[in-house]
């Protein structure tokens, strides 16, 4: 079975197969696609699920790039420009920032499902894609995700986001040629 195929079976949204579908599709004879070849317009009833950040290899930091207004009302201090630590709450970054990492620099694709965000008294469960993205060298310099969740009630700013309830799963990238 090819790693897509694997991956396909894990995958539950319909929208998140066909977003890694077409990631898969794009990368060519990559071991990451190339973020001028990913084509997101393609996706626009995603586009409010989806956040893309920057990676520095150097200092191993995430800034936000995008987030789509889903993204934005969960996590209200998803303004561009902000680094990952300055979004997730103190108690969810060593986690993230790690899951985030990895997917970075093995690279690999993560995708992640559970409960997603708790507030006092609400919850939601969901599943999140996350996909490496690479520059015209073959470097990953972005990270870009897509999380669709169910909520029971809206969290209030300030809410928390319930890390230790999501498991997450990491598929090692191979060039196409080396996974045959």
């Amino acid at each position: 079975m090819s790693q897509i195929e694997s991956i396909l079976q894990t995958v539950h949204a319909p929208m998140l197969r066909a977003f890694v579908t077409h990631w898969y599709a794009q990368r060519g004879a990559n071991l990451v696609t190339r973020r001028a070849d990913f084509e997101t317009f393609r996706f626009a009833p995603l586009l409010p699920h989806i956040f893309l950040y920057d990676y520095d290899s150097r200092t191993r930091n995430l800034t936000l790039r995008l987030a789509g207004e889903e993204i934005r009302r969960m996590l209200p201090n998803s303004v561009a420009g902000t680094p990952l630590d300055r979004i997730m709450p103190a108690r969810a970054l060593p986690e993230v920032l790690a899951r985030y990492r990895r997917v970075c620099e093995q690279p690999a694709i993560g995708l992640a499902a559970g409960r997603v965000f708790l507030s006092l008294g609400g919850s939601g469960v969901g599943e999140r894609l996350l996909l490496p993205l690479a520059d015209a060298n073959g470097r990953v310099h972005q990270m870009l995700g897509a999380t669709l969740y169910q909520i029971g009630e809206t969290p209030e700013a300030g809410g928390t986001f319930a890390s230790e309830d999501v498991e997450t799963i990491f598929f090692p990238l191979q060039k196409p040629s080396e996974a045959e």
